[in-house]
């Protein structure tokens, strides 16, 4: 640590506001008061990093640098969003696909003979559930072949972008998962000390169905070249305010099939937000077709 830096130093209220008005510019997310804590002790670490002697003299910087600003403000989105996730987190959202989506989408293929299906996490954090949906899928078209099956991933944070591309977790990560599924799509490596204590891979199989990007969900046009027959966006919008939430979900109708899914998390819902989407239960919702 810098001798001159103090241990822990603290943001005004105008300093908390600055960094506040920030992020909801920049990402849509609504810091409530109660976060000023966690703020303070991200920007300690930040500020530690540059070398300066406290918080006020790395915000300063921000305001008054624009090339400062420009090169750390991914760092500074990084540090203070959140990133909780768990394989098979919610796991009935899952079961849903394996009982009544997939079904549907195999009933829609016999139709129009394309067996395709395209789903979207949009807030991946480090992996869990873009894993989890490309395990889902492989379980449920593993006898049934043809299939083309591409999940994109994104999420706003680039460091745990990198981390969900390298698929490695420690065994603890992995308590959710079977150890039927474990041995079926997870590899024991050694972990970055060189050791072999208990770290796992996802196999190049369930790796290669998807497809990892950064995106802000403010900023469209979406990357995204196809129409998705599913989207998930679990415990996300719970920290955008109103507005910025029926913005998001717009969006999301640009992407989305007719009758494709959208599926947030257990504390979130629709009600008075959207009404393009039909509520089909447990958080899972279907794109109104355009009449």
């Amino acid at each position: 640590m810098d001798d001159n830096f103090s241990s822990f130093s603290q943001i005004t209220d105008e300093e908390f506001k600055f960094i506040k008005d920030l992020m909801y510019k920049e990402t849509g997310i609504f810091l409530a008061d109660h976060k000023k804590i966690m703020v303070q002790s991200r920007l300690n670490s930040r500020a530690r990093m540059h070398k300066m002697q406290n918080v006020s003299e790395y915000i300063r910087g921000l305001q008054a640098d624009r090339k400062f600003f420009q090169s750390e403000l991914t760092e500074l989105i990084n540090r203070i969003t959140t990133n909780k996730t768990d394989f098979f987190r919610e796991n009935h959202h899952f079961e849903f696909l394996k009982e009544t989506f997939f079904p549907s989408v195999e009933e829609k293929a016999l139709k129009s003979g394309k067996k395709q299906l395209r789903i979207w996490s949009s807030a991946c954090s480090t992996g869990e559930e873009p894993y989890t949906i490309a395990v889902t899928c492989a379980e449920y078209f593993m006898h049934k072949p043809g299939w083309d099956i591409k999940i994109y991933a994104s999420d706003i944070d680039t460091n745990v972008v990198q981390t969900a591309q390298e698929g490695i977790y420690k065994a603890d990560r992995l308590e959710p998962v079977s150890e039927a599924l474990k041995k079926r799509y997870f590899l024991k490596v050694k972990d970055l000390s060189g050791k072999n204590q208990d770290t796992y891979q996802v196999k190049p199989e369930i790796k290669s169905m998807i497809e990892f990007h950064k995106v802000n969900l403010l900023e469209t046009p979406y990357p995204i070249r196809e129409k998705m027959d599913c989207i998930f966006c679990r415990n996300v919008i719970i920290y955008f305010d109103k507005p910025t939430q029926k913005k998001i979900f717009e969006n999301f109708e640009h992407v989305l099939k007719d009758r494709g899914l959208l599926v947030i998390g257990h504390s979130e819902t629709l009600f008075g937000i959207s009404e393009a989407y039909k509520f089909l239960g447990h958080t899972v919702y279907q794109k109104k077709p355009k009449i």
